[in-house]
């Protein structure tokens, strides 16, 4: 019988010495993967930087499970008599009464939630920086919003089973609180679940991506500065920041004045008097628009006869969105300008009152 306690003893501390030199070639591993990946030069740095943010969890969560372990295991012959002569079985007998009951008697699905808290939440974290890099890369930054929430909502949902099945929680039990707390929360958010569809929407239907200058059906006008889950922002020509829903978005007209197209389109209309000759006015207004239209030649023709004047159109083009009304400005002052060098009058409407004071007395 001595013997086979000797026996059982001796792969008991065999048995804990493994664990313990498993452990530390799985922590050295986990600190030196990264040079081992950089050195085999098939791995990129953003991949090998992502991991190196899970060493700290993966560390701690193998340090935890080897102490658990031993823990559970009886205490080696070579160690029992030292531990002993220094208190060691009152000291840790002292620890557990210290702490609750609760503590100690479920210190298995605690630990699996802490544990479980702390990876969910890097995952958390690191999943959304990749997915915003891959997806704004390969794909459209407007949808890394939708992906990551989409991750996020994945992750604490696996967390949140994982906790529930530890604590030996059915799940079913909580599907009609749920189905009740669902419709209450959905009455509530509909405004929030709206504009994430529309968010989607957006994006199926690539109406704009940031940078893009836009115009809403309500006269708002923008550049594009953020696109989200719940909104739009765009900064106005004044330099203001706009919050947009994107519900309204997706079921308003929004035209999308950063279109591809090689040029964009300004006009002004300007009027002359009758005694003007109506080919050197069309010569002149020409003329002074040419260094205004930057993409394309000015177009000048006359448009209508109107009451006093003689209506002549303009159209230049330029490159940007924002760079109207700069150019407005710069092709209404080179029209007077010129205009005015040449003495040609520039009318406004007049009215002849004529007083009819009655048959004399």
């Amino acid at each position: 019988m001595t013997g086979g306690a000797d026996g059982l003893s001796w792969l008991s501390d065999q048995r804990i010495l493994l664990s313990v030199v498993i452990s530390a070639v799985l922590v050295v591993f986990v600190r030196r993967v990264d040079l081992l990946l950089l050195r085999s030069g098939r791995v990129s740095t953003d991949t090998v930087d992502d991991l190196r943010k899970f060493r700290g969890v993966a560390t701690g969560t193998t340090v935890v499970i080897t102490l658990v372990w031993i823990a559970g295991q009886p205490v080696p012959s070579w160690l029992a008599d030292p531990f002993e002569s220094v208190g060691g079985p009152d000291f840790v007998d002292g620890v557990v009464a210290f702490l609750p009951p609760f503590v100690v008697g479920e210190r298995g699905p605690l630990l699996v939630t802490l544990l479980g808290f702390w990876w969910t939440w890097r995952l958390r974290v690191t999943g959304d920086d990749i997915i915003e890099r891959l997806v704004a890369r390969q794909y459209d930054e407007t949808l890394a919003p939708i992906a990551e929430n989409i991750w996020d909502v994945t992750v604490i949902g696996v967390f949140l089973f994982l906790v529930l099945d530890q604590w030996a929680i059915g799940v079913a039990a909580l599907l009609a609180p749920a189905g009740i707390i669902g419709i209450v929360l959905g009455f509530a958010a509909r405004k929030t679940v709206a504009n994430f569809f529309g968010s989607l929407a957006l994006y199926a239907d690539e109406t704009y991506k940031r940078g893009d200058f836009i115009e809403l059906e309500n006269g708002s006008k923008g550049t594009v500065r953020d696109i989200s889950v719940r909104s739009t922002v765009l900064q106005t020509l004044d330099g203001d920041l706009v919050t947009v829903p994107n519900a309204e978005l997706s079921g308003g007209k929004v035209v999308n004045k950063s279109s591809p197209r090689p040029d964009r389109r300004i006009q002004s209309t300007v009027g002359v008097s009758y005694d003007a000759d109506p080919d050197r006015v069309q010569s002149l207004l020409r003329e002074a628009a040419t260094p205004v239209s930057r993409r394309r030649e000015p177009v000048v023709h006359l448009r209508s006869f109107g009451d006093s004047a003689l209506l002549f159109e303009v159209f230049v083009w330029i490159r940007e969105p924002a760079d109207r009304r700069e150019a407005e400005h710069e092709l209404n002052m080179a029209l007077y300008r010129a205009l005015d060098d040449a003495d040609i009058e520039i009318p406004y409407p007049q009215r002849d009152v004529t007083v009819d004071r009655g048959p004399p007395d």
